[in-house]
């Protein structure tokens, strides 16, 4: 899994690979141009006309080194230089030497005139452009001459490639501040950066490359407690099947679901836990739901509850005699949060102390008291959508979405469960502060339905006895790539009821990494 260091972090690395290792810091820069260069011409081959727009710190210097290692051949490379030369950082002033001995074209930019900038946009204007102004970012919306910078490239339509983090963005940020420099492909240095993984900001760097400059792994590694998961990370979670094994070897879920009107809920979450792989799968529904999901799950058993009069279950009555049997319990999709839903989720919590999986309703009774939870044999799995998450903290919708790791982080910590905070780039994180950020998935996920087939399927792999963090980890991956699957067939949303057989396509897919 990929680690991925906030501005901090990254510094701290930097310097401990110059300071205690030994390795030159003009080194990096060049490795880091390099990865530039390497990515430019992979990405882009046929641009000749190359534009460099450089700031005064290193950021500016990893650009004066692309284009010097650009130069000399068939390119036509140009560098504007938006800094006094006698305010460059050290290295910065190295590479600007290094640059003006090869040749490169260098016009300094000073004070808040950008004739310079508009002699290259017209009337032929570049092919690409480099962006190479702020490297890790600022903390606060961009504003005067640089603001005008990037207006004036998205005005120009250009291509761009942005060295570290685009002009605009905070590399520790997920926020979009203000204005950002337009860009179609980012290169970052030894680690990806909050603000490359996590949306919206991840929205405005385009594709992006991650370039070893020398920094070792055992570095980054150090108190690293963010990860990007990959294909092949996934892949290694999968549960194993042994040949000679039957149905009693991969568990009974127990899926504590569903109210009159919602039966499709607990249907969908069934059928997803059958297809990652419970041996055995039951359904416990109040009575007037149990035709439904019969129907619906061939798969699954049914166990009819007492029902109030409008179709909710009316308490854990029926659930004692059933849940010595079990290996994994799930509850939420489609209970309500009535007196009878609140009984039978305080029943559980008080008499199954194995694997559990809470969802929507069951993570709405639990509102501003996430804590009834803590101490448990073993980490519940929470996966509460941004308006339940925030309900579980006492927080605002929009606290969460502005900080949807460290809202993750909090709920683990006082809940001392697995959460996953779904939604685009879902992230799950576990008691000990650890995040996993999960690249699958897209907008065919926006649609009812689909939140309950995650819960079946995470259900469905905790009850074969993968731990909660893996299980909520390869579960969510196969999930959102099962959306992305169905995305070549179905242009808006994907149907729910289609992604359990999605699912199973992307788990051979995952099996062949």
């Amino acid at each position: 899994m990929l680690p991925v260091l906030d501005n901090e972090a990254i510094r701290k690395a930097d310097r401990h690979t110059i300071e205690d290792l030994g390795v030159p810091s003009l080194e990096l820069m060049e490795n880091a141009a390099s990865g530039v260069v390497e990515a430019l011409r992979d990405s882009f081959p046929h641009e000749r006309r190359i534009l460099v727009l450089c700031g005064r710190g290193n950021n500016g210097g990893d650009g004066l080194a692309t284009a010097r290692l650009l130069s000399g051949g068939e390119l036509e490379i140009k560098v504007l230089l938006f800094a006094h030369p006698d305010a460059l950082s050290p290295d910065a002033t190295e590479n600007l030497r290094l640059a003006e001995s090869a040749g490169v074209p260098i016009v300094v930019v000073e004070g808040e005139d950008l004739d310079a900038l508009d002699t290259e946009l017209a009337p032929t204007p570049p092919d690409l452009v480099v962006d190479a102004l702020l490297g890790t970012g600022i903390d606060r919306p961009l504003g005067g001459r640089l603001a005008r910078v990037v207006e004036r490239i998205e005005e120009a339509g250009l291509k761009s490639i942005a060295v570290d983090v685009p002009t605009g963005l905070n590399g520790s940020s997920a926020a979009i501040p203000g204005p950002v420099m337009p860009t179609e492909l980012t290169v970052t240095f030894a680690a990806l950066k909050p603000c490359h993984v996590l949306p919206p900001a991840c929205l405005c760097c385009g594709d992006v490359a991650v370039v070893d400059i020398g920094i070792p792994d055992a570095v980054l590694e150090d108190g690293c407690n963010l990860r990007w998961v990959e294909a092949e990370d996934a892949a290694l979670l999968l549960p194993a099947r042994q040949a000679d094994s039957h149905k009693g070897s991969f568990g009974h879920l127990l899926l504590v679901a569903g109210a009159e009107g919602r039966g499709g809920a607990v249907a969908m979450a069934g059928r997803a836990a059958v297809v990652a792989g419970s041996g055995l799968v039951t359904m416990a529904v109040p009575q007037p739901v149990v035709p439904v999901v019969d129907g619906a799950c061939l798969e699954a058993m049914t166990q009819p509850l007492a029902a109030t009069e409008d179709g909710f279950i009316a308490g854990p009555e029926g659930l004692a005699e059933l849940i010595e049997r079990m290996t994994a319990v799930a509850t939420g999709p489609g209970i309500g949060i009535g007196e009878g839903a609140a009984q039978t989720l305080e029943w559980i919590l008080d008499h199954w102390e194995g694997p559990l999986l809470l969802d929507a309703d069951a993570v709405n009774l639990l509102a501003g008291r996430p804590e009834r939870l803590a101490g448990r044999g073993q980490p519940p799995v929470l996966t509460p959508h941004p308006g339940e998450l925030a309900r579980l903290l006492g927080r605002s919708t929009d606290e969460v979405v502005g900080d949807r790791v460290g809202a993750a982080r909090e709920a683990a910590s006082r809940a001392g469960a697995v959460v996953v905070g779904k939604g685009f780039r879902t992230v799950i994180a576990d008691p000990g502060g650890e995040v996993w950020v999960n690249p699958t998935g897209d907008n065919g996920l926006a649609s009812g339905g689909s939140g309950d087939v995650l819960t079946g399927f995470i259900a469905g792999l905790l009850a074969q006895g993968l731990a909660p963090d893996r299980a909520a980890i390869v579960g969510c991956w196969l999930h959102g790539r099962a959306g992305e699957l169905g995305g070549e067939t179905y242009p808006a949303a994907v149907p729910a009821a289609e992604l359990p057989q999605l699912i199973a396509q992307a788990w051979r897919e995952l099996e062949t990494q």
